[in-house]
């Protein structure tokens, strides 16, 4: 080799070892969210291939439908634990009601109490999509900020980018698909499947979600609106759809008025740009 390019090549390594100084490293929470979404976007997928009937696959549906619930319940209770703030007083039920309200209100408590309703019927692949796109925006997100030149390598940089820009219809579709949920535990009412307390569980948690101010989830921020909205976007656009038909039934009003009243209580703000 020339002088030039033995020069050259030792001037490179300072430039690489500076850049892999520069590269923020990974702390234990960082690591503890980047294993668990992981687990939850590929159990995801080997439960959706494996609900086509594929031979093979088709066997690790359950298993894998409730790993993806127990990654994401296990990663949100993780936030909880270290986002909660014990009271004063260890004794004071007061107290301890005041520094639960947050968490039990927030997007990871919420989803939790969603992986629990869902995991004690047969699997439901479509169950895992809304916790499936926000474990992939936390996945992306670490990546995106630990492993920059892997990403680009795959595009994945372009993803992380129109991922960025479309959160908020992201967040949207979520919303629609955890309220799609409902019909199909009204009707295995019909079926040998049918539990009450199931319904009964899902009603009071789509009841929270109305009133959900929590703009987080994982440990990504919405960069717009918060739970609360989306929902009420979705409930808003059912009742325009289905007024016009419902209006024309005697004394409807009578029977709906109150429920509508009794879950929209406490609905979250409104936010703006």
């Amino acid at each position: 080799k020339s002088l030039f390019q033995k020069t050259g090549a030792q001037s490179c390594h300072p430039i690489r070892e500076m850049a892999d100084a520069a590269k923020p490293k990974m702390d234990f929470r960082t690591m503890f969210f980047f294993a668990m979404t992981l687990s939850l976007c590929l159990n995801t997928v080997v439960c959706f291939i494996g609900s086509l009937g594929l031979p093979f696959v088709k066997a690790f549906t359950l298993v894998t439908y409730r790993a993806a619930l127990m990654s994401a319940s296990v990663a949100f209770l993780y936030r909880i634990a270290y986002s909660l703030k014990p009271p004063a007083s260890m004794m004071s039920i007061a107290g301890w009601r005041a520094s639960l309200a947050p968490v039990m209100n927030s997007n990871g408590g919420h989803y939790v109490i969603y992986s629990i309703v869902f995991a004690m019927g047969r699997p439901v692949p479509t169950v895992l999509f809304p916790l499936t796109i926000c474990g992939g925006y936390q996945l992306l997100t670490i990546a995106n900020k630990h492993f920059p030149a892997t990403l680009k390598r795959v595009r994945g940089d372009r993803l992380f980018a129109l991922a960025q820009q479309e959160m908020h219809k992201m967040m949207a579709m979520c919303a629609t698909m955890e309220c799609s949920m409902l019909p199909l535990l009204i009707m295995e009412l019909f079926t040998p499947a049918r539990s009450v307390t199931r319904v009964f569980m899902y009603v009071n948690y789509l009841r929270r979600r109305y009133a959900c101010k929590d703009d987080t989830v994982f440990r990504i921020k919405y960069t717009y609106g918060n739970a609360g909205q989306f929902h009420q976007q979705v409930w808003g656009m059912l009742d325009q759809r289905t007024s016009p038909i419902l209006r024309r039934v005697p004394g409807i009003d009578k029977v709906l008025g109150p429920l509508k009243r009794w879950f929209t209580q406490g609905a979250a703000p409104m936010k703006t740009q």
